[in-house]
């Protein structure tokens, strides 16, 4: 199991929100939640060992954004580029929980067609 956070922040969007973890656990660390900020680690999945290895090894499952949405409209910029690598990196399967279903079709990439094998959405 693997974490891939490429930005971080979130909204309260719905009921759903109402005791979300992610605001829970800012608060406590006095991180304001409501600011959307993208990672220096976007590329995590991407990113190589000096042996040209992947640092995060294959085969196992990404836990995509969980300190944040996959599908916040703040991230419309940066989502792109993650679906760059999800697409490079199909020998991982990636796990994103969203509460804006609503965008879904918005944000998929144009090659989505009936999706991607090794995406799972929540």
């Amino acid at each position: 199991m693997a974490m891939w956070s490429p930005w971080r922040g979130c909204h309260r969007c719905s009921e759903g929100c109402r005791y979300c973890y992610i605001h829970k656990g800012d608060a406590r660390r006095g991180v304001d939640t409501d600011s959307i900020v993208r990672s220096e680690k976007l590329d995590a999945p991407i990113a190589r060992k000096k042996s040209g290895e992947y640092r995060m090894a294959g085969g196992q499952l990404v836990y995509l954004c969980f300190q944040t949405d996959f599908l916040i409209e703040e991230a419309d910029a940066w989502r792109g580029a993650c679906w760059d690598i999800i697409r490079e990196r199909s020998d991982l399967r990636f796990l994103f929980l969203t509460k804006r279903i609503g965008r879904f079709m918005d944000c998929v990439p144009p090659d989505w067609g009936e999706g991607y094998d090794n995406v799972i959405v929540g």
